[in-house]
């Protein structure tokens, strides 16, 4: 094949310009607006491809002379001709002429792939970027419909899926080299937090999560991800009767903020680490975390906290990993007071005001440290009041759970520290890096498949992309060209 001239590249950019605003004047008067655009926009694209082709006649073939000498004094030979590599760019395809080098024995070498940093694939970077971007917000095949539809570009749904693989790779190289956000930027405590969000799996894996069903047991469609969180945020010091009432009666609590004028006077996570891995193990996942945490913080000078469900085995598990470490546990607020609503509900009914008084009361006691006297209460009405089957239920479970998780339920420590007491960001994280993306009707996942999604979807939402897109390249041409002579 021959190689790209500048000057031809350039004549076929040049006529395409000229046909693009001689289209424009010929047809202005009979076309609609969105037609022209179309137009314009995939003419526009011809342009570009001519672009790409003066590039390469500008960046040459990769024609070092007649030897190549590599790094371990071997020498390669130039081989006569040129050899094509298909190169798959935003703008379309074009075949990329490039000399060639060899060694009898050894893999032959064209150093224009190094000197140009060709993608291993025929898909340039770009379009891998913007593959993944597809992939990661909808399905392969919405993404295959979404590239045709807005640049022309044919790809099928299963290259969607190598590359969404392949580009998951680099992702714990980046975040083992990442630097840790501005000093300046972050907040007063560092916090950690972790939750599990089920991801539909195919049959094959469904059937390895549970091989025997208990009686009335139905086989699991899903298997859990793990989910964690690092970030820091401002201290926001709040007294019991705040919280209790923004939780039970938020009208009310709004319009004192609105009088007071703090109705704006929001606190915000700052710099949020995000990850979520279906294959890794939960513990390596709040590795992880805590490493991320440390990095951030390493003389630990911001105050520990980790904010968490009802999960025991997750509490057992954090207590482990972070063994030796200063660090306050903290029980989401939304679900104790869940609990209490299951309690008060049973007791007086749904919907009741006499009930929401009695939650609002119960929740004031537990902010401000009684959480013992609560339990105590619970455990009186259980023994001296004639309660229904329901309502026995519902008292023994809510103070079981209490019990349980007693340890770190010492909210009235924690609203004087002005730390925070709810889950709010990893739950968040739970629907906008899991679930957007990971349900949906129709969609089930090998463990394979979804971990690369996740892991790509932890990197978007934690604001890296552009950073990780760019280590990924590195990482990508120090894999293929670390030997390469430039």
């Amino acid at each position: 094949m021959q190689a790209f001239t500048v000057e031809q590249s350039i004549l076929e950019g040049e006529k395409e310009v000229k046909e693009l605003f001689d289209f424009v004047r010929k047809n202005a008067a009979d076309l609609e607006a969105y037609r022209m655009e179309q137009t314009i926009f995939f003419k526009v694209m011809q342009i570009g491809l001519a672009g790409m082709k003066c590039y390469f006649a500008e960046k040459g073939t990769g024609d070092v002379g007649n030897e190549l000498i590599l790094e371990d004094g071997k020498v390669l030979k130039k081989e006569g001709g040129l050899r094509g590599q298909d190169y798959f760019s935003v703008f379309g395809k074009l075949k990329v002429p490039r000399t060639y080098y060899r060694l009898k024995g050894e893999a032959g070498i064209m150093p224009l792939d190094a000197q140009a940093n060709l993608p291993e694939r025929c898909y340039s970077y770009l379009l891998q970027e913007w593959m993944d971007l597809f992939s990661i917000r909808e399905s392969f095949k919405e993404s295959e419909v979404s590239l045709e539809k807005l640049l022309g570009l044919k790809v099928s749904q299963s290259c969607f899926e190598t590359v969404n693989r392949k580009s998951s790779e680099s992702y714990d190289e980046f975040y083992k080299d990442k630097q840790p956000p501005a000093a300046d930027s972050e907040g007063e405590i560092q916090v950690l937090g972790f939750d599990g969000k089920g991801v539909p799996v195919i049959k094959e894996e469904a059937a390895k999560l549970k091989a025997r069903q208990g009686k009335g047991e139905k086989r699991q469609k899903k298997k859990e991800a793990m989910v964690g969180v690092s970030y820091t945020i401002d201290q926001k010091k709040r007294t019991p009767s705040e919280v209790a009432e923004n939780l039970i009666y938020p009208e009310r609590a709004k319009e004192k903020e609105k009088e007071k004028g703090k109705e704006n006077n929001k606190i915000r996570a700052q710099n949020i680490r995000r990850m979520a891995s279906l294959e890794r193990a939960k513990k390596e996942v709040m590795e992880e975390m805590v490493s991320d945490a440390t990095n951030r913080d390493p003389g630990h000078k911001r105050p520990l906290v980790v904010t968490m469900d009802g999960a025991l085995h997750l509490w057992d598990l954090a207590a482990k990993t972070l063994s030796g470490v200063d660090f306050v546990g903290v029980l989401d607020i939304i679900h104790v007071v869940e609990y209490l609503w299951k309690a008060g509900n049973a007791l007086y009914g749904e919907k009741t005001s006499k009930g929401k008084l009695w939650v609002y009361n119960h929740l004031l006691s537990i902010l401000q440290g009684r959480v013992g006297w609560v339990i105590g209460g619970l455990k009186q009405t259980l023994s001296k009041q004639k309660l229904k089957a329901v309502q026995r239920k519902a008292l023994e479970e809510t103070i079981r759970y209490f019990e349980n998780h007693r340890e770190w339920m010492k909210y009235n420590r924690y609203l004087k520290a002005g730390y925070p007491i709810g889950t709010g960001v990893v739950e968040s994280s739970c629907g906008h890096t899991v679930k957007d993306r990971m349900e949906g009707t129709g969609r089930r996942w090998s463990i394979k498949g979804a971990e690369s999604t996740l892991l790509l979807r932890s990197v978007y939402t934690s604001n890296d992309w552009d950073a990780y897109w760019q280590s990924h390249m590195a990482t990508e041409r120090k894999r293929l060209y670390y030997a390469t002579a430039a």
